[in-house]
């Protein structure tokens, strides 16, 4: 039942119902009148003088003689009294009828078929409120017989105008025009009440979208002080109260406070916000039952209020083959073992109707609790799921290699140590800040290199490069403030100078240039591995052309640009030359003499064998055994059974025996997929192969490759979806909302995150 439905049954509907109910049940004013017109004895059913009569050779429709009852339906027909002008009138007792008439009596009308007049009013309303005016003793004249005695009409007129009967009927007839306008009370009444409940969902709609804009933007919803005396009553409140200010039905329930409810107490909102999470989150249910497979992704971080928070995303296909990868909530759990997650893990499935059989992979980092070989996350569901093949996240994986390039190259160490202090030095006081911002300013420097420097971390994947490339662009503003600093800044001073040796010295630079050469390789395959839509076929294609390309640097040309690119830095800025370092000599007497390094001729050998090329050695060499981990044969077999123009018996074989289709039938649906597609003139990549699928609409004509496409995209690579819910967890979660409950967190946060579908669900009213 959506939420508008559920809202619309206000107090209003209650009192609504049971006036309809005791009103429009037992009166209808059509149904009586047409009763009295009926039952009224003044309307005989045959009247002998006036069928007899003739005046006129042709009767007109609405002509009183020739149809007593039919005022009646002329008052239906919004039609007046008859009241003919052009005609000849008849001469009785030496007087006729008189036009003028008509306008002092407008319920007068006459009839050319027996010269009589008649009332109009009590033609269509005989009344029945006095029982001496029944039959013919109350003026029959004026209803069936006509009034003839022209001499004695004026007070004949006026006497009968005067008269209860006449009045009752006039009174009738102008009730009737206004039912036949605006309806009878019942239609009365429920229009008023359909308007009151059109009234009640413009209301909520306006308070729904207020809240779910506070919720997409992740902002707080409340105020610390909400009464009506309070200067900042919270982001929801100010929203409305600014929006009352153009919109009518917000300005008369929420500020006039027309109805006694408004719905913005706080137990309220919360159950609007658990209702729009809900449903958000039950549509994107839908979506992945529809598609049948999908893949699972957790991770955990600690949140300001030191509880754990597990982050569950799945990764499914669409019947279009575009991958989606969704945020389904934040889950609290007191352990991170591996039997607490899967136990989370499976409740989580088992209240959503998703079925563990129907996981098609699995994708976490490195941690003992998630890959565990026996007590592992993976480990667990893989004993239940045999499909569920589990991947090491390609991304934290190349943070790992680079990470490890730190702790294995004391020059790489020493210069993102150096990178961190130089940050760490500058943003702990205002007044060094101040003085890096003023040189920048003032600086000629190009206006898009003047970056403020940055921070390094382990877990943003990004911040090394852009930590150099903020260094490289403003090393002379960088020298210029520690120079000041050391000169001018009492206290810390010798910082600054010990801080503006190391960064003048060659080794510094040319260790900036190398890792940035080496990032810009390494970043790049970084932010592919953070697409959703990436896939396993796509991962070992970029890896392998990484790997490529770092073999490439491994050459005299490329050594000799990046030592070219730091002499000219060096040149340029007066910084220090490149020298030799002191080669110290190994003790003669204990350890039989010699030197510590090897002797070199020149500066460019020692930095050439000592640090350039042992840096790419190892960033290649972390990266060839760390992604060699998740080379799964399965997923190989897979891989070129789909991809393979002429795959391998064998890697059919093991497709087949892993996941059950028939050898023979897919052998046949590869031999024509192939051949048709070899007609298609395109680059033969798992893109192009989908691509051909949707354009020829033939998916029906292969069953077992639409399978496998399907198992293959859902297969995830990266674990980027969980960790990127994180920055809105700290968004949502910040020091000044650390008791937020854990149901309006987690509903915030698919609000939040999901916001393009919670979007779509609004422009859809389905909230």
């Amino acid at each position: 039942m959506s939420l508008l439905k559920w809202l619309s049954g206000s107090k209003t509907k209650a009192n609504r119902d049971h006036s309809t109910e005791s009103i429009g049940s037992s009166y209808n004013p059509r149904t009586r009148f047409k009763s009295e017109l009926t039952q009224s004895s003044l309307l005989p059913d045959s009247d002998p003088e006036c069928a007899s009569y003739s005046g006129c050779s042709v009767i007109h429709e609405d002509d009183p003689a020739s149809d007593i009852k039919g005022a009646y339906e002329k008052v239906l027909q919004n039609k007046g009294p008859f009241q003919p002008k052009d005609i000849k009138f008849e001469v009785n007792k030496n007087r006729s009828f008189l036009i003028f008439w008509y306008d002092l009596y407008p319920w007068l009308e006459y009839s050319p078929t027996s010269q009589a007049a008649y009332c109009y009013s009590c033609r269509a309303f005989p009344s029945l409120t006095n029982k001496a005016c029944r039959g013919q003793h109350t003026e029959p004249a004026f209803v069936n017989v006509g009034f003839k005695n022209w001499p004695k009409a004026i007070r004949s007129f006026n006497k009968h105008q005067s008269s209860i009967p006449h009045k009752e009927s006039t009174v009738k007839i102008a009730g009737l025009k206004s039912t036949v306008i605006v309806g009878d009370v019942t239609v009365q009444v429920n229009k008023q009440y359909s308007i009151e409940v059109e009234n009640n969902r413009l209301y909520f709609n306006c308070l729904l979208d207020s809240l779910l804009y506070c919720c997409r933007q992740g902002i707080a919803v409340r105020g610390h002080r909400e009464d009506d005396n309070s200067l900042n009553k919270g982001n929801f409140l100010e929203l409305m109260e600014l929006r009352a200010k153009d919109n009518s039905i917000i300005k008369q329930y929420f500020i006039e406070k027309e109805k006694s409810f408004r719905y913005v107490n706080p137990s309220y909102l919360n159950m609007f916000i658990e209702y729009m999470g809900k449903d958000v989150l039950q549509s994107i249910i839908r979506d992945i039952q529809d598609s049948k497979f999908f893949s699972i992704m957790v991770d955990e971080t600690q949140d300001l209020a030191k509880h754990e928070q597990v982050a569950i995303c799945i990764r499914y296909v669409s019947k279009l083959f575009i991958t989606h990868e969704v945020f389904l909530g934040f889950y609290r759990t007191d352990k991170t073992d591996g039997e607490t997650l899967v136990n989370l893990i499976k409740q989580f499935l088992q209240t959503n109707n998703l079925s563990i059989q129907n996981i098609r992979g699995q994708c976490y980092d490195g941690a003992a609790s998630m890959r565990g070989s026996y007590t592992g996350v993976q480990a667990r569901i893989r004993s239940e799921n045999k499909f569920a093949i589990y991947v090491h996240c390609y991304a934290h994986i190349l943070n790992l290699c680079l990470v490890d390039l730190s702790k294995q190259s004391s020059f790489v160490r020493n210069t993102f140590g150096t990178l961190q202090t130089l940050y760490s030095f500058m943003g702990a006081s205002s007044k060094r800040n101040s003085v890096f911002e003023k040189i920048l300013s003032t600086s000629s420097i190009n206006v898009s290199q003047k970056t403020k420097l940055k921070s390094l971390s382990d877990t943003r994947w990004n911040c090394r490069i852009e930590a150099i490339n903020s260094v490289i662009n403003t090393l002379p503003v960088i020298v210029q403030t520690l120079q000041n600093i050391s000169d001018n800044d009492v206290n810390y001073g010798s910082e600054a100078n010990n801080l503006l040796n190391c960064i003048l010295h060659f080794e510094f630079i040319f260790c900036l240039f190398l890792l940035k050469t080496v990032l810009e390789q390494t970043n790049i395959l970084s932010k592919y591995l953070q697409s959703p839509s990436i896939n396993y076929a796509l991962v070992k294609e970029m890896s392998i052309k990484t790997y490529d390309s770092l073999q490439d640097l491994r050459s005299d040309e490329s050594f000799i640009k990046c030592w070219e690119s730091s002499q000219d830095l060096v040149k340029n800025n007066g910084f220090l030359p490149p020298k030799l370092p002191r080669n110290r000599k190994i003790s003669y007497k204990k350890l039989g003499g010699g030197h510590v390094f090897p002797e070199f001729h020149d500066e460019k050998s020692y930095y050439r064998i000592s640090i350039y090329f042992p840096v790419l050695d190892i960033v290649m060499k972390e990266i060839k055994d760390r992604f060699n981990e998740n080379d799964l044969s399965i997923l190989n077999s897979l891989m070129e059974t789909l991809t393979n123009e002429s795959p391998s018996q064998s890697s059919i074989q093991e497709v087949c025996k892993f996941y059950g289709p028939n050898e023979d039938d897919l052998t046949a649906e590869l031999k024509i997929f192939n051949k048709m597609f070899k007609g298609y003139g395109k680059e033969n990549n798992i893109e192009n192969r989908i691509l051909y699928l949707k354009n020829k609409d033939i998916q029906n004509g292969f069953p077992i490759i639409v399978e496998l496409l399907q198992i293959f995209l859902t297969i995830p690579t990266s674990s980027v979806s969980c960790e990127r819910s994180f920055s809105c967890l700290k968004k949502l979660k910040n020091y000044l909302r650390t008791t937020i409950g854990q149901e309006r967190l987690s509903n915030m946060a698919i609000l939040y995150i999901e916001r393009q579908r919670s979007k779509q669900r609004t422009n859809n009213q389905s909230f």
